[in-house]
């Protein structure tokens, strides 16, 4: 019997697991297909698409606020959209606060509960890159620091073995004779 529950149990941690490694690739394919940035602004237009929202009614609806109006440019990327047509954008700060305001009852049915976990999670999505970059960062300069230090420390050893070396080759050049002295040893008889 407990052999049994164990068995369960095991099976149904698996399934959570492979539940939540979907979900998370979910979450990712989310963020890779809808965040597409310009230097330091995000387009609105691919997450438009993702999710099935009128673009032309999001941009009159970011130009009406005052607060996103001031955080939304106009950009051409042919790279990313195959021409050169400008398109709305927002900056990070701007792109959370459209993200969260949008009505999730707008979204398509089937796509809103997708919809709710990316509201959720894209703050997280967007500063936690930004976060990760900062330690990223931090420890880059870091490990540069210990480089510079190892470097100095390792000159620092060669240049005290030189030292010692020169010390105690003069040293034992003056106090030892290197010339050959002949012994003669006398046997008992």
């Amino acid at each position: 019997m407990n052999h049994r529950i164990n068995s369960i149990s095991l099976k149904l941690s698996t399934i959570i697991s492979n539940k939540k490694k979907q979900m998370e690739k979910t979450a990712l394919q989310m963020f890779t297909s809808t965040v597409k940035n310009d230097d330091e602004h995000i387009y609105i237009k691919p997450l438009c698409d993702f999710f099935k929202i009128d673009p032309e009614n999001q941009g009159d609806k970011i130009k009406n606020d005052l607060i996103l109006a001031k955080s939304s440019v106009k950009k051409p990327n042919k790279t990313l959209f195959g021409d050169n047509y400008p398109r709305l954008c927002l900056d990070k700060k701007g792109f959370i606060r459209w993200i969260q305001l949008l009505n999730p009852n707008i979204i398509d049915k089937n796509l809103r509960p997708s919809f709710l976990i990316y509201q959720e999670l894209i703050f997280e999505f967007l500063y936690g890159a930004a976060e990760e970059q900062k330690m990223i960062g931090s420890l880059n300069a870091k490990l540069q620091n210990l480089k510079l230090d190892y470097s100095m420390i390792g000159n620092e050893i060669r240049t005290t073995q030189q030292k010692l070396f020169r010390a105690l080759n003069n040293r034992y050049q003056y106090s030892i004779p290197f010339t050959h002295q002949k012994r003669t040893f006398e046997f008992p008889e």
